[in-house]
C-alpha cells in the first residue's frame, strides 16, 4: 500500500488543517501549487504540473510530475529548474512535450537586416526567458529541444502520427514603409495596442508545426489575428483553432472556429463569424466537434457559455445546454491556482460529453447527455473542481481543492462513483499549520428578490461561545461576473490567523446563479450590488464573536471599485483597502485595454455621448463623502484598470484632507495576487494586513 492510499477518501469539504501554529506570508514559499492533468494515451498515467514560490530567486519553478492514475507514488520527471508548463503526451505514450523558459540553444533570428533586429530588441517586451517547446521521455533523462523561435513558442499538441508538434508563437507581422520605427517610438494604429500582462501588442500569435526530432518550423497562419486553443483532427489532416479573423474586430468580443490544412493552405470558417465560440475538441471518431460559447458574445460577459456540437468539417451547430440555467465553465476564484485546460471532455463511446460548471459557491463535473441534452453531476461536495481529463473509459481525472486545502488530483470511477486521492503534495504543510473552515451562510437581498450566499472564516482557535470579540473585515471579488466559493485563498487564510473573521459573499452580478442573476448589474454597478453586499454584513454583525465597531473592507478591480463606492456611500467602516480600483468611468473609456468595450456594453454609454451618467456610476463622484481611511494599492504596470484611476482618487482624498495613503508597486500588471512577483506579493499582503492592523 502507497502512502497516498492512505489518504485516498475525497477532500472533506470545510475541513481544516489540525496543525500547532497558524498560516503565515511566507508559507506562499510552502504551498505545491498543482495544476494542468493531462492523462497519457492509454488512461494509465497523469502528467501535472507542481509550481512553488522561490524566494531565493524572486520567481516561480514548475516541474512536469507523473502519477499513475489508480495507485503508486507520484514522481517528478523534469527538473523543475525554471518554469516547465503544458504538458503534452506522445499518441504512443513514450514522450511528453511541454513548454519551458529552461536554458536551451539560442533562438533562430529571423532574415531580417540588422536595423530591422535592433528596432525590435528596443520594443521587444521579451526581456523574460523566452518559452521554447521541449520533449522528454516518460522513463526519464534529459530533455531535448524542439524549437527555437524568435519570441518563443507555446502550447504544444502532437498529431495523431506522433511525427509533428503544433504550437503558438508570436510572430512578427510585415513591415509596412510608414508604420517602420526611425528610432524606438511606437506607431500606433489599432484600438487594441494594449493587453494586460502582455502590454504592447506588436505581435501576433500564429499557428505552427514542427517536426519532432526537431527542425525547421512551419508557420501555417498569418495576419495579425492571434490563434488560440488548437486542436488536431484524429486523422491528422486537419488542425481546428479559435480565433476572431473579423474586419472590425478591434471593436468587438468574437472568437470562432476555424481550421487549416495541416500540411498548410486555405483557412476555413467553420462557425459564424459573430459567435463567441471556444474550447473545440473532436469527437473520438473525430466526425463531430464540441465547443462552448454564446451566439450573442458581450464585451461584459456573464451570459451562460452553452455546450454545442457540430459537424467536423463545418454545418449547423447543436446547443446541448440551451435548457439548463448555468454556464459552461469554471467561474471560481483562487490565489492560488495555476491553471488547467478546462475543454469539454468526450466519454469514450461519444455519446456523452463532461463539462465543468459553477453553482453556488462550488464548481462540478457535469454529465451531458448529447441526445437528450440531460445534464447530470459527476462530483459534489463543497468544492471546486478546476480541471478534469478521461482516463481510460472509466476514470475522471480532477483538480480539486477546498477552502481549507490547495488543490490536488483525485480520480473518479464514472461507474461506482468511487473517489481516490491520487496527490497529497500540501500534507506536510496542512499537518504543520491550522487552517480556517469556511462557515456557509444564506441571507435574504433587502429586496426580497435572492436568497444570497456568503461564507466567513473564524480565526484559528475560535470557540462559539467564548466570549472572544474579533474585528471583521468584508471581502469584495472582482469581476464583476466571477464566483466566490469552496476554494482555498491563501490572503483570505492570513486574514484570518491574523485574528480577523473574513467575509466573503457572492452578490448580484456573480457566476453561478443563473444568467439574470449574473448579468443584473449591468448598468446599476453599486445601486443594485451594494444593498446585497451590506445585507451579507448585516446578517452576521449581530453575532457574539464579531465586534461591530471594528469593521474592514477590502477587494480588487471590480472589488476596488466597490470598496470605493461603498465608502463613498457609508461611514459604517472603520478602514478600507482599495486594489487595482476603478474609481471613474469616464476616463476608464480611453485607458483601460478594455475600456472602450466592456465599460461602454456595462453602462450604454460614451464619455462624450453620456458624461453624467458614467460620471453618476464613478466613486470619483463622491469622494467628498469618503471619511473612512483608505488605503490604495496599484500596481503600475496595470493595463485593466490603469493606475491613473489610483492616482486621481489618491490626489482628490489628500485635497481633501482625509486620511489616505497610496502604495505602487512597479513592474506588475493586474494579477499581481496571482502571479506577480513572490516579493510583490508579499509586500502586498503586507500593506493590506498592516493598515487593518493599525485601524481595527
Amino acid at each position: 500500500m502507497s502512502e497516498l492510499d492512505n489518504a485516498s477518501a475525497p477532500i472533506a469539504g470545510a475541513g481544516a488543517g489540525a496543525g500547532s501554529r497558524t498560516i503565515t506570508a511566507d508559507d506562499l514559499f510552502r504551498i505545491n501549487l498543482v495544476g494542468d492533468p493531462r492523462t497519457s494515451p492509454d488512461g494509465m498515467q497523469i502528467a501535472y504540473v507542481v509550481t512553488l514560490l522561490d524566494r531565493d530567486a524572486d520567481d516561480y519553478r514548475s516541474a512536469i510530475w507523473l502519477v499513475h492514475s489508480l495507485d503508486g507514488e507520484p514522481h517528478q520527471l523534469t527538473s523543475g529548474v525554471a518554469r516547465d508548463n503544458s504538458p503534452s503526451w506522445s499518441p504512443d505514450g513514450a514522450l511528453i512535450a511541454f513548454s519551458s523558459n529552461r536554458p536551451g540553444n539560442p533562438p533562430e533570428k529571423s532574415a531580417s537586416d540588422d536595423e530591422t533586429a535592433a528596432n525590435a530588441k528596443k520594443k521587444s517586451n521579451d526581456d523574460k526567458p523566452l518559452n521554447q517547446i521541449w520533449t522528454i521521455s516518460v522513463g526519464g533523462g534529459e530533455a531535448r529541444q524542439v524549437t527555437r523561435q524568435e519570441h518563443g513558442a507555446s502550447a504544444p499538441t502532437w498529431s495523431p502520427d506522433g511525427r509533428t508538434i503544433s504550437f503558438l508563437a508570436a510572430t512578427d507581422p510585415p513591415e509596412d514603409a510608414h508604420t517602420k520605427p526611425i528610432a524606438d517610438e511606437r506607431i500606433i494604429e489599432r484600438m487594441q495596442y494594449r493587453h494586460d500582462g502582455s502590454g504592447f501588442v506588436e505581435r501576433a500569435q500564429q499557428l505552427w508545426t514542427v517536426p519532432v526530432e526537431g527542425g525547421a518550423a512551419r508557420q501555417l497562419t498569418q495576419g495579425d489575428m492571434d490563434i488560440t486553443q488548437p486542436a488536431w483532427a484524429p486523422d491528422g489532416r486537419h488542425i481546428v483553432f479559435v480565433s476572431n479573423r473579423c474586419a472590425d474586430r478591434d471593436t468587438n468580443h468574437f472568437s470562432a472556429l476555424h481550421r487549416i490544412p495541416a500540411a498548410g493552405g486555405e483557412v476555413q470558417l467553420l462557425t459564424e463569424e459573430n459567435v463567441g465560440f471556444n474550447s473545440p475538441v473532436f469527437s473520438p471518431d473525430g466526425t463531430r466537434l464540441a465547443f462552448v460559447g454564446v451566439t450573442d458574445p458581450d464585451p461584459g460577459g456573464g451570459k451562460n457559455n452553452h455546450l454545442w456540437t457540430m459537424p467536423a468539417s463545418g454545418g449547423e451547430s447543436t446547443d446541448h445546454t440551451a435548457g439548463w440555467d448555468r454556464s459552461i465553465g469554471d467561474e471560481g476564484m483562487s490565489d492560488l491556482f495555476t491553471g488547467a485546460d478546462q475543454r469539454p471532455v468526450w466519454t469514450a463511446d461519444g455519446t456523452s460529453i463532461i463539462v465543468l460548471s459553477s453553482d453556488h459557491g462550488a464548481t462540478h463535473a457535469h454529465w451531458v447527455l448529447l441526445e437528450t441534452g440531460n445534464v447530470s453531476a459527476v462530483t459534489a461536495g463543497p468544492r471546486r473542481i478546476a480541471g478534469i481529463a478521461l482516463a481510460g473509459e472509466d476514470n475522471l481525472v480532477t483538480l480539486a481543492g477546498t477552502p481549507s486545502q490547495p488543490f490536488e488530483l483525485f480520480t473518479v470511477d464514472l461507474v461506482t462513483g468511487q473517489e481516490l486521492q491520487r496527490t497529497n503534495h500540501n500534507r506536510a504543510l496542512l499537518d504543520e499549520v491550522e487552517l480556517s473552515g469556511a462557515e456557509e451562510l444564506r441571507y435574504l437581498s433587502p429586496d426580497g428578490a435572492y436568497e444570497l450566499q456568503g461564507w466567513l472564516l473564524h480565526p484559528p482557535g475560535y470557540r462559539p461561545g467564548a466570549g472572544v470579540k474579533y474585528p471583521l473585515i468584508l471581502e469584495v471579488h472582482g469581476g464583476p461576473h466571477a464566483m466566490y466559493g469552496y476554494a482555498m485563498f491563501h490572503e483570505m487564510q492570513l486574514l484570518a490567523a491574523k485574528g480577523y473573521v473574513v467575509l466573503f459573499t457572492n452578490p448580484r452580478g456573480s457566476s453561478g446563479y443563473g444568467e439574470s442573476f449574473t448579468t443584473s448589474t449591468r448598468g446599476h454597478w453599486g445601486e443594485s450590488d451594494m444593498p446585497d453586499i451590506i445585507a451579507g454584513l448585516d446578517a452576521v454583525l449581530d453575532r457574539d464573536e464579531i465586534d461591530p465597531n471594528r469593521i474592514g473592507v477590502t477587494g480588487g478591480s471590480y472589488g476596488g471599485f466597490m470598496t470605493n463606492w461603498i465608502i463613498g456611500h457609508t461611514d459604517r467602516f472603520r478602514a478600507a483597502v482599495t486594489q487595482r480600483c476603478v474609481s471613474n468611468f469616464h476616463s476608464f473609456y480611453g485607458t483601460s485595454d478594455i475600456g472602450f468595450t466592456f465599460g461602454e456594453f456595462e453602462f450604454g454609454g460614451t464619455p462624450w455621448a453620456d458624461t453624467e451618467k458614467l460620471l453618476a456610476f464613478s466613486p470619483i463622484s463622491y469622494v467628498e463623502q469618503m471619511h473612512t481611511p483608505l488605503l490604495i494599492i496599484h500596481n503600475e504596470q496595470d493595463l485593466r484598470c490603469p493606475i491613473e484611476q489610483a492616482e486621481q482618487l489618491f490626489i482628490s482624498l489628500k485635497r481633501l484632507g482625509r486620511e489616505v495613503a497610496f502604495v505602487r508597486i512597479p513592474n506588475e500588471d493586474h494579477n499581481l495576487s496571482r502571479t506577480g512577483k513572490p516579493s510583490r506579493r508579499l509586500a502586498r499582503l503586507h500593506h493590506l494586513i498592516g493598515w487593518f492592523d493599525a485601524h481595527l
